[in-house]
Formats: C-alpha cells, sequence, structure tokens
C-alpha cells in the first residue's frame, strides 16, 4: 500500500445525547475527528501506511487524542505538544425538518501554533506518495494559510502529489479570502475535491444555484485544463430533511464525467460523509482502480459512513467491496 501524509486540526466533538438541543442538555458523546484527520483513519482502515501532522496539548486531553489516532494504525509521530488546548465543537443533530447545528469553540487552540513548529519537510515527503490537505487549514489563521502553501509546494518539490479538498466553511473566511487562496493552491494539485456550488459561490463561474451536471462537467474541463489536475471529483447531495438524504457521486478523468447510482440513506451521523468519500477516491487512484470503480467505491464509503456513529468510515476496503456486490433496497435506478 501507498505512504500517505495528511495535516491537519483534529477536534473533540461534543454531541447531545437522544438528539437534545445544545440549550437543554446535560449528557454530551464525545468524538474526535477533523478533515483531514478522518481521511486519515479510513486510509490507514484500507490499510495505507498514514501519518498525521498537527498540534495537541500536553495533557490528558491531548492524549486521549493521540489515542483516537493510533487506535486505527495512525502514525503519529509528526504530532507536536503544545501547552494550549485541543479544539471544539458542539454539534445538534438534525431531526425531520429541523437543520443541524455546530458551535465552533477553536480559538487559541495548540494548532495555530504549527507553523511554528520545526517540520522537516525533506524527512516529513521521504518515500511519501500523496499529501492530503484541505480549506480549513488556510482558512484559521494567516499564517496558517502560508503553512499550507509551503506545504503544498514542498511536497510538490520532493515529487509528492497533493490532493486538496476545497471544504469550505463560511464561519472561518470569507468567500474571497477562500477564493485568493484556492487559486494559488491549485497549480499544484493532482486530485481535487470540489464540488459544483464550489465552482459558483467561490470562483464565481456562471451558474444556477441548481445543480447541472453539464455544467459540472464543463467546470472541471476547463479547471483541469488550466491546472493540469489529474482528478476531480465530488458529490451531490439532495437533503429530504435531516435524517434522509439522497446521495451520488462524480469523477473527472481524462475529459470524461463518471458517476454513481443514487442511493438513500436514513442517516445516523451525517459528519465526515464528504472525508469518506475524498478518502475512497484516494484509496482508488493510489491502488489503481479503473475510474468507475474508483467512483463506486468512494461513494460507498461515504455512504456507509453516515450509519455509523462518529467522524470517519469505519469499514474496511472488503466490507465497502461487499456492500457494492450485494446492496439492493437502497438503490434509486
Amino acid at each position: 500500500m501507498s505512504k500517505v501524509v495528511t495535516i491537519g486540526e483534529l477536534m473533540m466533538r461534543l454531541t447531545p445525547k437522544n438528539k437534545e438541543r445544545l440549550n437543554q442538555t446535560q449528557d454530551f458523546k464525545t468524538f474526535y475527528g477533523g478533515a483531514e484527520a478522518n481521511v486519515a483513519m479510513t486510509l490507514a482502515k484500507f490499510g495505507h501506511n498514514v501519518s498525521f501532522v498537527s498540534v495537541f496539548p500536553n495533557n490528558d486531553i491531548g492524549d486521549r487524542a493521540l489515542a483516537h489516532l493510533e487506535s486505527g494504525r495512525v502514525n503519529t509521530s509528526w504530532v507536536f505538544k503544545s501547552e494550549k488546548r485541543l479544539g471544539i465543537y458542539f454539534h445538534e443533530e438534525g431531526y425531520s425538518l429541523k437543520p443541524a447545528k455546530v458551535i465552533y469553540d477553536r480559538e487559541n487552540s495548540g494548532f495555530r501554533s504549527l507553523p511554528n513548529m520545526n517540520v522537516d519537510w525533506k524527512l516529513l515527503y521521504q518515500d511519501v506518495d500523496l499529501l492530503h490537505i484541505t480549506g480549513i487549514t488556510p482558512a484559521l489563521s494567516e499564517d496558517l494559510r502560508k503553512f499550507t502553501l509551503e506545504a503544498i509546494k514542498m511536497a510538490k518539490k520532493n515529487a509528492v502529489k497533493v490532493s486538496f479538498d476545497f471544504n469550505y466553511r463560511s464561519k472561518l473566511w470569507s468567500k474571497s479570502e477562500a477564493k485568493k487562496t484556492f487559486l494559488e493552491i491549485l497549480p499544484n494539485v493532482d486530485i481535487c475535491f470540489a464540488g459544483y456550488k464550489d465552482f459558483i459561490l467561490l470562483l464565481e463561474e456562471n451558474g444556477s444555484d441548481i445543480f447541472d451536471e453539464d455544467l459540472l462537467k464543463k467546470f472541471y474541463k476547463k479547471y483541469s485544463h488550466i491546472y493540469n489536475i489529474q482528478c476531480f471529483a465530488s458529490t451531490d447531495r439532495t437533503v429530504i430533511s435531516a435524517h434522509e438524504n439522497k446521495l451520488r457521486g462524480f469523477m473527472f478523468q481524462n475529459d470524461h464525467l463518471y458517476k454513481t447510482n443514487t442511493y438513500a440513506i436514513d442517516i445516523i451521523d451525517r459528519i465526515g460523509g464528504g472525508d469518506a468519500f475524498a478518502a475512497g477516491i484516494i484509496h482508488g487512484m493510489l491502488t489503481e482502480k479503473s475510474y468507475e470503480e474508483i467512483v463506486q467505491f468512494g461513494i460507498a464509503s461515504g455512504v456507509l459512513k453516515h450509519i455509523v456513529y462518529g467522524d470517519h468510515n469505519q469499514f474496511t476496503e472488503t466490507e465497502i467491496n461487499d456492500f457494492l456486490n450485494n446492496h439492493s433496497a437502497d438503490v434509486i435506478r
């Protein structure tokens, strides 16, 4: 299997039990995760050698966060220690017509100090096949924006492929700030996760708010040619209610748009579904599956994540392949 590095902030998630509201609950379920960490855990589950680069507090909470990664066989030797806190976010589950709610509590977390740590890029990227990073990290501070650009450029300098997920978060930065940074990043990207709305809202391409498959293909073709991006991928989600969604996957390669069937999902936990899809696509690319197999594996990884608690996909490659070969009731043909 391949050697992968992911860089990002891992946080503690606190979710009220029994679908209670944040302003009424006294009991929380605790999870650990973050976009890049979720991808790291899933790729390790698929058998890859994955290292996670981050900063954790030098206390019991930091130890628990380390234990979370190590339980998934993720290499934590590049996790630095700090006297500052671990970021937290509170997640109120949606139900029926009530949407989910997220409240971040991540200011002054230890992760903000990552640009001050002595990262030996040559050592970090030694024999590494791929770096995965997202648009969340550069959104956290100007120093982390510069650090993200450096991490990506150093990866390319060391012949490491770059996987980048837009993962735009409106609570962290403006659309104009994101656009400026993403356009700096794209020339160095090999695998890019960007959806239809990213092109309309962030890159300011012409189009309506309603998903248009032909336009998506047009956007992918345009940006893959401009920036020499090997692969684009994304999902299209239709929300029926907070616990009932429809999901399908798309991947663009060699001027062809590959797509999956639509899956109807009864959701247990939606957090991390996009990360599971990204990890499935990356795994398919690294193991040189056919393009059709890659997008099918990616969407199956994303779908299955929705029906377990926690921030990362917990299914093996064999279990995902079994799902693809044996499911029937929840596929709309």
